[in-house]
C-alpha cells in the first residue's frame, strides 16, 4: 500500500499537467452523465402521454378530464362568439386531440364566449353605402342587408335597423345583429329641398351663396374702369 502511494506520488510530482487533465476529463465525464440525468427528470423524458380530447364540452367538464389525465391547462382566448358552439364549451385545444405530449405540458384551450361581443353603433346615417359597408365590417358586424327607396340622393344610407328595429349612433348592439341598410337610389330628380334639408342646413347653404354674392360683386367693383 505503501509502495501504491509512493509511486501515485511520484507520478504526481513528475506529471502533475498530465495528472490534472485526467482529473479534469473524468470530472467533465460526471457533470455531464450528472446533467443528462437532470435534463431526463426536468424534461420527463420517456414520459409521453396522450391528450384528451375535449372539444365541445363545457369549461368544467373539459378541465376535470385534463387533470384526471395529469395535463395542465389554461385559456388563451375566452373572448369570441360562435354560432355554432353552445356557449361556454371548449371550441379548440393545442395540442390537438389524441397527440402525445410529454405530461409537463400545459393544454391551451379556446372557449366559446357566453354572448356575442356588443359595440356602440358607429355613425352610418347620411354616409354613403360604400363607407357604410366597410365601417361594419371593421367593427366586425357580419349579417348586413342592403335595400333602397325612392330618394334624390343616390347611394346615401338614409336609415339603419338591427333586428328589426330603428337604431342611432352609439346604440350598443350585439356584431351578430340583423343589421339592414336603408338607401336612396336616386329616382327623385325635382324635389323640394326644404322637404329633405333640415333648418341648420339651410342656413349653412343660404350662407355660403351669399358669402359666394359678395365677393362677386366686389371682384365686380375692382373691375370696373373708373370715371375720368
Amino acid at each position: 500500500m505503501s509502495t501504491n502511494n509512493n509511486s501515485f506520488n511520484k507520478f504526481k510530482e513528475d506529471h502533475p499537467f498530465l495528472l490534472n487533465s485526467v482529473l479534469i476529463v473524468i470530472a467533465a465525464f460526471l457533470l455531464c452523465y450528472i446533467g443528462l440525468l437532470f435534463i431526463d427528470v426536468f424534461t420527463s423524458h420517456g414520459q409521453e402521454m396522450r391528450v384528451p380530447n375535449v372539444r365541445n364540452l363545457p369549461l368544467v367538464q373539459a378541465t376535470e378530464k385534463l387533470e384526471k389525465a395529469g395535463f395542465k391547462w389554461d385559456i388563451n382566448d375566452s373572448t369570441t362568439f360562435n354560432e355554432q358552439y353552445k356557449p361556454g364549451v371548449v371550441i379548440d385545444q393545442d395540442p390537438r386531440p389524441h397527440s402525445m405530449i410529454k405530461a409537463i405540458r400545459t393544454i391551451y384551450l379556446k372557449v366559446n364566449a357566453m354572448s356575442p361581443r356588443s359595440v356602440k353603433l358607429p355613425k352610418l346615417h347620411e354616409n354613403s353605402i360604400r363607407q357604410g359597408l366597410a365601417i361594419l365590417r371593421s367593427y366586425g358586424f357580419k349579417n348586413v342587408q342592403v335595400d333602397s327607396v325612392a330618394s334624390p340622393y343616390k347611394g346615401l344610407i338614409l336609415q339603419v335597423t338591427a333586428n328589426g328595429h330603428q337604431v342611432a349612433e352609439g346604440t350598443p348592439v350585439s356584431v351578430n345583429a340583423f343589421i339592414r341598410l336603408t338607401v336612396g337610389d336616386g329616382s327623385i330628380a325635382d324635389l323640394n329641398p326644404e322637404a329633405l334639408l333640415d333648418s341648420a342646413t339651410i342656413d349653412a347653404i343660404e350662407q355660403q351663396n351669399y358669402e359666394e354674392d359678395l365677393k362677386n360683386y366686389n371682384n365686380s367693383l375692382k373691375e370696373k374702369p373708373s370715371n375720368p
